[in-house]
């Protein structure tokens, strides 16, 4: 049974992050992030999370000065970075509206010195949708100027106006995991997009004879959607996840929506069981999906129970 007073110090932990107490926060919840024990994985946030919103106050800025020239950094609300720290996490899977395919050297560098600022690491890039060959190689090449060793992808061809998985880039992607020593993730996406990685098992079934470091993405989420165990998955394919996206849903078919990972359906406790039992040392991001141009009280609360479930299940 969990630990009811560690469990829900933590989640409280959370919630007073979003409503304004970082203080709080940083003593315990950050211990939490860095002690073996607690955490052998990262806690993380996957940066689709903050499709709405831009890195930092400063790169928002102008756009509120288009509305109110004399709008300043006090008038801008919390972006990704001021959020990610209040909520005291030290990693961020990159998602190229943050930090472009095309960014140069120095904007690359100038992003990591925001981030630092932060308190914040870019521990890896995606999801990369990507259809050719052309895509697939300016793929790897900016994880590289990036400077990640996790590359989260979804290769695809088209098909009768359909996206579906590409058999035939997974064997340019298994050259190019040895070429660059680059760990490449297949993000599943569940019974949305059938055809395109439904679950981890359509992903495993193609890259089984490939380069192990071709592995898995698993949405924890889409797995559960799809009528999949995402505990047998991390089980059974212990060696071959390169990431995790975590998050709840409401049921486990195609009409489970988002929800704050307390509120739904999947058992997190076994997750995190499972994750402590294979040796998983990746990070666990949280993509959250509800509430997305106002996310940061179910990002809190969702973060502060899996902190709570993660020091109650040691």
């Amino acid at each position: 049974m969990l630990n009811r007073r560690s469990f829900f110090k933590q989640a409280g932990l959370g919630l007073a992050a979003a409503a304004g107490a970082p203080a709080l926060l940083s003593t315990a919840a950050h211990a939490q992030d860095t002690a073996p024990a607690a955490a052998p994985f990262k806690i993380a946030i996957a940066g689709y999370t903050f499709n709405k919103f831009k890195l930092d106050k400063e790169a928002a800025l102008a756009d509120a000065q288009k509305k109110n020239p004399q709008a300043t950094l006090k008038d801008v609300p919390d972006q990704t970075l001021e959020m990610l720290k209040r909520i005291d996490v030290h990693y961020l899977c990159i998602k190229d509206f943050h930090l472009p395919l095309k960014s140069t050297d120095e904007e690359i560098a100038a992003f990591h010195e925001k981030c630092k600022s932060f308190g914040v690491t870019g521990y890896g890039v995606g999801p990369i949708y990507m259809g050719s060959e052309e895509e697939v190689n300016a793929a790897f090449a900016y994880a590289k100027r990036v400077g990640v060793k996790v590359l989260v992808g979804v290769p695809f061809k088209m098909v009768e106006k359909k996206r579906c998985s590409s058999p035939e880039l997974l064997k340019l992607i298994d050259a190019k995991v040895k070429e660059y020593d680059i760990k490449y993730a297949i993000h599943n996406h569940g019974p949305d997009m059938p055809e395109l990685f439904p679950n981890a098992e359509s992903g495993i079934e193609l890259i089984k004879d490939m380069d192990k470091r071709v592995g898995l993405c698993l949405d924890i989420g889409h797995q559960f959607r799809d009528g999949k165990d995402p505990v047998k998955a991390i089980t059974d394919y212990a060696d071959r996840i390169h990431d995790i996206h975590i998050k709840n849903v409401t049921e486990p078919t195609k009409k489970g929506h988002g929800i704050e990972i307390p509120r739904g359906a999947i058992d997190f406790p076994a997750v995190v069981r499972a994750l402590r039992k294979v040796g998983y040392t990746g990070a666990c991001s949280l993509e959250y999906e509800k509430d997305m141009s106002d996310p940061l009280l179910g990002i809190a609360e969702s973060i502060g129970y899996f902190r709570g479930v993660v020091d109650a299940t040691r």
